[in-house]
């Protein structure tokens, strides 16, 4: 089965995503959860560095001029794992797992997410 594709629809066009679910179980489903429930809806990316990254997933930036923009996270819950099919638990902030199975870089172009 294909991992599946994440569609992010920006002001600056449309970006897809492949999301390793084969490699990183626990934080995709976690995305993947997440995405389904609307969390990332409404979001703006709060922190840009140029010709580095952009970082997005605080609720507080649905208003981007926000102070508190980059200091939330999603809520404290439960999520199916999409491969093992075990509960997987979010809690103290939105905080998951630690997953370092896979041995993937975070070279220019790559989507990554912080477990804290």
């Amino acid at each position: 089965m294909p991992n599946p594709v994440a569609t992010f629809d920006t002001t600056m066009g449309e970006i897809k995503c492949e999301i390793y679910l084969d490699k990183m179980p626990i934080t995709a489903s976690n995305f993947i959860d997440l995405a389904n429930t609307g969390f990332y809806n409404g979001l703006h990316f709060h922190r840009v560095i140029p010709d580095f990254m952009d970082q997005f997933g605080c609720p507080h930036s649905k208003d981007p001029k926000s102070s508190r923009a980059g200091t939330g996270g999603p809520p404290d819950g439960t999520y199916k794992n999409l491969v093992t099919g075990a509960t997987e638990k979010r809690s103290g902030g939105g905080n998951i797992k630690d997953e370092f199975a896979a041995k993937i870089s975070n070279e220019p172009g790559t989507l990554s997410m912080a477990n804290t």
